[in-house]
């Protein structure tokens, strides 16, 4: 069983000593940070001894991070890169992709093209054979093409688990830190897993829920 964990910290702006709560808590086993800046990164590197932090002041800074040994490197994307890794569980190796899609209405022309050129690049290795996940800020919601287009490819565990419980999945994004999450844009999706139990969490000073989901191989 993997525990993954995924989150936007807001630029630096999600609370530290929050994060630090949230991580205790849960144990990730694997965990992504996307919008990570320089005075949250300790926190995380005192959870993680595997993995890449790469901090920034411009909405880009992200990590990957382990709790084994992990070799992490940059997946290229136009406007923001992603971060790719493999993992073992029980003998068999795990592709895990950290993503950042590009918001759509981000400025006054948008970053449509953007986006489109991520997916263009993520596509061909989703389409691969073998497990895989696909953690982050997608900036998506079920009902868009983006997040439509990767579920070509992928499974929504936390969906499908919230379906079998009778109950629909926890919204992640508010407008403003502290403000009721009013839509789902941070995912967890898969190849080969289910979920056995998801968790939807605040983090104090961002404007995003943390995902957590502990997931086994089918």
């Amino acid at each position: 069983m993997l525990r993954v964990m995924t989150a936007n910290l807001l630029n630096g702006r999600g609370r530290p000593d929050a994060l630090a709560r949230l991580l205790n808590e849960y144990q990730p086993t694997v965990f992504g940070a996307q919008e990570l800046s320089t005075n949250q990164v300790s926190v995380i590197e005192q959870h993680f001894g595997f993995g890449v932090a790469k901090p920034s002041a411009d909405n880009d800074g992200n990590a990957l991070m382990a709790t084994s040994p992990i070799q992490v490197e940059v997946l290229a994307l136009r406007h923001r890169s992603a971060l790719r890794a493999e993992i073992v569980l029980d003998g068999t190796p795990i592709e895990i992709i950290s993503i950042h899609l590009a918001n759509p209405i981000d400025g006054w022309r948008g970053k449509f093209p953007e986006r489109r050129s991520q997916l263009d690049t993520l596509e061909p290795i989703l389409k691969r054979s073998g497990p895989r996940i696909v953690i982050g800020d997608m900036n998506s919601t079920p009902s868009w093409p983006a997040y439509r287009r990767l579920c070509r490819h992928l499974e929504d565990p936390v969906a499908d688990l919230a379906e079998l419980q009778g109950t629909k999945p926890a919204k992640t994004w508010g407008y403003r830190p502290g403000f009721k999450p009013r839509l789902r844009i941070d995912h967890v999706l898969t190849v080969g897993f289910r979920a056995t139990g998801t968790w939807v969490r605040e983090i104090e000073g961002s404007d995003h829920h943390a995902v957590i989901a502990d997931l086994e191989l089918i």
